[in-house]
């Protein structure tokens, strides 16, 4: 679980700051506030997903909260890091709040190419991931969409849409 120690900043309909909260008040009320996604790809094109994680279901290879009065850029970076112990460039993709979110989260999403000779080592948030096609994933998503995050599916909607795929 998350702790309530986690501040964050709360925004409106059109990303402007209105002010702070916890993370748990943020979720319990309702209450609009940032996150981040990083689809990390492998340098043959195929996607890591969070297989082993507080869900139970394939998740984005990277999803984090923005802290408050920090940037989507450095949360992304830094959640690249917590997550997969991941240093690399990330491309700023969309910044976005779904149509039908659940937790009132508003997305920056990015994408990031780990270099080659890159080993995921299990860290505290994720046991494990798997690599996948981008065609694989689509398949997935239309055939079995419970076996992803709901997060997951917005944020990989959102790609394919900026990106044409």
């Amino acid at each position: 679980p998350m702790a309530s120690t986690e501040f964050v900043d709360i925004v409106n309909e059109k990303n402007d700051i209105v002010g702070s909260a916890d993370v748990t008040m943020a979720h319990d009320q309702k209450l609009i506030h940032r996150v981040v996604g990083i689809f990390v790809f492998d340098t043959d094109g195929r996607l890591y997903l969070q297989k082993g994680n507080k869900y139970g279901k394939l998740d984005i290879s990277v999803g984090g909260h923005v802290q408050r009065k920090e940037t989507y850029e450095a949360a992304a970076k830094r959640e690249m890091f917590e997550e997969l112990g991941l240093v690399t460039p990330i491309k700023h993709i969309s910044t976005f709040l779904p149509k039908d979110t659940r937790l009132n989260h508003y997305w920056a999403i990015f994408t990031a190419t780990a270099p080659r000779d890159w080993k995921f080592k299990e860290t505290d948030e994720v046991t494990s991931l798997e690599k996948v096609t981008f065609t694989e994933v689509k398949d997935m998503m239309q055939v079995q969409p419970d076996s992803f995050t709901h997060g997951f599916i917005n944020t990989m909607m959102e790609l394919i849409r900026v990106q044409g795929l």
